[in-house]
């Protein structure tokens, strides 16, 4: 064994371009594979981020308008399944906004306030005032407010669709960077929008979040069975937005394809590299076994040397993922804000798997050369010259 090693370096040592070749071919094969595998797991992360982010992963919605007991069904949802993160009654409606002479249809959604920041993370959505604290209070988003000229502390009056009105403070304004929301949602109290809304102690809605975003309908399936409740509708984000879910899919597929054509691509030339290797070493693997070197020794030098050149190809190709993120992050950025446009997620146990198959795979292309020093001659050395 010891051997083997000691002839497999040397062969490395004294064909240094050739060793060159197959090291960088690994390295750039490697890079490539573990960075568009993090590319992809990034921006699957933020496309999620950005439809999810401004909406909830599970929605429960009656059929008869409100939810009486959603407290209870709060506290059974949660032992459901561990994966739900926040379970939040809401009360939502439709009204009018009158302000300065302008009228706008709007929609109002009541929240208790610990759930309005776990559901929207809401303290990093407001760009000016403040999060609704009392009851009176609503935030307006960004183009609503622009439009109707409003500042913060002003007086909006609200005109429900059954003639209940009210007179509410503006507090904060937010940004969901989603043009659509922030011109017609309205966020209040609980309180203030179920006495608004004339329900009583009751919800219209209850939505959602879990630790498992990606499996949100196989968690509203787990819902509708463990509730059986024929009265509630479970709807979740991937139903809603089947376009979105079909383009990840075939994204991670591509990502998948690019991957392993880059790792056959590698192998392929390791196994090309490694056969003219060994028709280039003919007399010297004739002369060692002629010197009493087994066959087995003879074929174990180009798996070691397979696997050595695996081994440096890996980490000069970890290396050149970093710096392919590095200057991602630098470069590939929006217009908007200077962010990157894709965050990078670094998966270390999705680098570790793919060095070690790349390792296996590099030390597996010299099975056919092994194969053939194994089965050479000093008789066919002789022969050929």
């Amino acid at each position: 064994m010891f051997t083997a090693i000691k002839i497999a370096w040397r062969f490395l040592i004294n064909s240094k371009i050739q060793t060159l070749v197959i090291v960088l071919g690994i390295a750039i094969g490697i890079s490539v594979q573990v960075f568009v595998g993090i590319l992809s797991a990034g921006l699957e992360t933020s496309l999620i981020d950005k439809v999810v982010g401004n909406s909830t992963h599970i929605t429960i919605n009656p059929k008869n308008n409100i939810i009486k007991d959603y407290q209870v069904k709060a506290d059974k949802i949660k032992k459901l399944d561990g994966r739900i993160t926040s379970v939040a009654p809401v009360v939502g409606y439709n009204a009018s906004l009158n302000s300065r002479n302008m009228t706008e249809p709007i929609q109002i959604s009541g929240f208790v306030s610990k759930d309005l920041e776990s559901l929207y993370n809401i303290k990093d959505k407001i760009y000016k005032g403040r999060t609704v604290k009392n009851s009176g209070e609503v935030l307006i988003g960004k183009e609503l407010s622009e439009k109707l000229g409003l500042k913060i502390n002003d007086n909006i009056n609200i005109i429900t669709a059954d003639n209940r009105k009210t007179v509410l403070k503006a507090v904060g304004f937010y940004d969901f960077d989603t043009i659509k929301i922030n011109k017609i949602l309205v966020i209040t109290n609980f309180k203030t929008a179920q006495n608004l809304a004339g329900i009583g102690n009751a919800a219209t809605s209850m939505e959602l979040t879990t630790s498992d975003p990606y499996n949100a309908d196989i968690i509203a399936s787990n819902l509708k069975k463990g509730l059986n409740d024929k009265n509630l509708v479970i709807e979740n984000w991937k139903d809603q937005n089947k376009l979105l879910v079909s383009a990840i899919m075939g994204e991670k597929v591509c990502s998948l394809i690019i991957q392993l054509s880059v790792m056959i691509a590698a192998v392929l030339s390791i196994i090309s590299i490694m056969s003219i290797s060994v028709v280039q070493k003919y007399k010297q693997i004739g002369i060692l076994k002629a010197m009493g070197i087994k066959d087995g020794s003879a074929a174990l030098i180009f798996l070691i040397q397979a696997f050595i050149l695996g081994v440096v190809g890996t980490c000069i190709g970890v290396g050149l993922t970093y710096l392919y993120v590095k200057g991602f992050n630098r470069y590939i950025v929006s217009s908007v804000d200077g962010k990157p446009i894709v965050n990078i997620i670094v998966n270390y146990n999705f680098i570790i798997k793919i060095c070690i198959i790349d390792i296996i795979a590099s030390t597996s292309a010299a099975f056919f050369p092994a194969l053939k020093s194994f089965k050479l001659t000093p008789v066919e050395v002789i022969k050929n010259g």
